[in-house]
């Protein structure tokens, strides 16, 4: 007697639906495998209200509690309303309402600006112990190293990626670090602290970059009265660019040429001992007598 064909199994039945769902899930909008990540950039930070408001609380209540009068919700909302908008079409204005509530004082003598070495300068600034640098105010930390953007044709937020400046010159995050430079730049006072990075291979001054940009042109001359600049190189290098040289003899053209005193210092010592801190063995961390 011939025999008889093995039954089907339960999933060999169901594994061509199976995989047809699968398949269907991946091509849905927003999705990983729809068509690839639409812009250049990061999307969306995940949780981003709660990491918004957590620093917006921590701060008040914590590192500066003389602004507890600020309220939290509100600069929250005025921030949030930004992200309505299409993701290329975002200004620096549009956060106007949410530097007015988020604003408050920088103390004389104690702003630092920088380019290319952003966690030295946050380890230096020793959370506004020692200095307020941009990512130290308040409206600088709520948005610091995050990410954020709208869907391009609908209304939740983008969380594949967003628009950087390759892709379009008005998104989100560019125009909020645009117009919060801008207002740093207008409250500082005093003495200016510039640290930038000698070992940078583009350049220690970027004379395309934010501070370039939207900080130096929104300086208040009458306001300041020198600025010292701080060319710090890498432990073991490379040497690439220090005071007087490349950029950096550009940024000093250009202070004298706007009327500022200034000064400049390669290895500024409080910085490069810090720095030493994790690599206490290294050649260019001895001390001399």
């Amino acid at each position: 007697m011939a025999a008889q064909g093995c039954p089907l199994s339960w999933m060999s039945l169901r594994l061509p639906a199976l995989l047809l769902l699968l398949l269907l899930l991946l091509l849905a909008p927003g999705s990983p495998g729809a068509s690839g990540a639409r812009w250049s950039g990061e999307g969306t930070t995940p949780h981003l209200q709660s990491i918004f408001l957590g620093r917006c609380t921590e701060y008040l209540a914590l590192l500066n509690p003389q602004l507890r009068d600020k309220n939290c919700t509100d600069i929250w909302e005025a921030f949030q309303a930004v992200l309505a908008k299409d993701p290329c079409s975002v200004l620096p204005s549009d956060y106007n309402l949410f530097i007015n509530l988020s604003r408050h004082s920088i103390p004389r003598d104690k702003s630092l600006f920088w380019e290319n070495n952003q966690f030295l300068v946050d380890s230096y600034s020793e959370n506004t112990g020692r200095f307020l640098p941009l990512g130290d105010v308040l409206y600088g930390r709520t948005g610091d190293l995050l990410s954020w953007c709208r869907q391009e044709n609908a209304s939740g937020l983008d969380y594949q990626s967003c628009p950087t400046s390759e892709d379009c010159e008005d998104n989100a995050v560019d125009s909020f670090w645009k117009r919060a430079s801008m207002q740093y730049a207008q409250d500082s006072s005093g003495v200016i602290h510039v640290m930038l990075n000698g070992s940078e291979p583009t350049g220690a001054y970027p004379v395309k970059g934010f501070f370039a940009d939207f900080e130096i042109p929104y300086l208040q001359k009458d306001k300041i009265t020198r600025i010292e600049i701080w060319i710090m190189h890498e432990i073991g290098g490379p040497n690439l660019e220090s005071c007087g040289e490349g950029s950096v003899k550009i940024l000093e053209d250009r202070l004298k040429g706007m009327g500022f005193q200034y000064s400049c210092t390669n290895d500024y010592l409080p910085v490069k001992l810090l720095m030493c801190v994790d690599h206490s063995t290294h050649p260019d961390c001895a001390l001399t007598s």
